[in-house]
């Protein structure tokens, strides 16, 4: 369903998300998150996230808008910057809309996720 690891040496918390998701599945998620945002922010503040969410469907609209207070929560203990790779144009409409903020951007593909983290700020 997910799993959540921060890689030192790229500053960066690596979200993997999948399935179809019930409320509760985003309460162990944020939780999860909580805690290795954490963990990264005591390394350094300025980390980057990269949620990899191709197999992530469509979710409903009370998933979707626990999701969107997850990422608000999170980028608020980071400095840095954050990308949300989908596998559709349909996902990418939902997570532009949900997941407003300026430093959070969706991408198709990992490669342009990953060039525009590494970008200087």
């Amino acid at each position: 369903m997910f799993h959540v690891e921060y890689d030192r040496r790229a500053n960066c918390l690596n979200l993997l998300v999948a399935g179809f998701w019930k409320p509760e599945d985003v309460t162990e998620l944020a939780r999860e998150v909580g805690l290795k945002a954490l963990a990264a922010k005591a390394i350094r503040g300025d980390f980057n996230a990269c949620v990899e969410s191709f197999d992530f469907p469509v979710q409903a609209m009370d998933v979707a808008d626990l999701l969107s207070d997850i990422m608000r929560g999170g980028i608020a203990m980071t400095t840095g910057r954050a990308a949300v790779v989908v596998g559709s144009q349909l996902n990418k409409a939902q997570a532009e809309r949900t997941l407003v903020h300026p430093r959070v951007r969706v991408f198709t593909t990992m490669e342009a996720a990953r060039a525009w983290l590494a970008e200087p700020q």
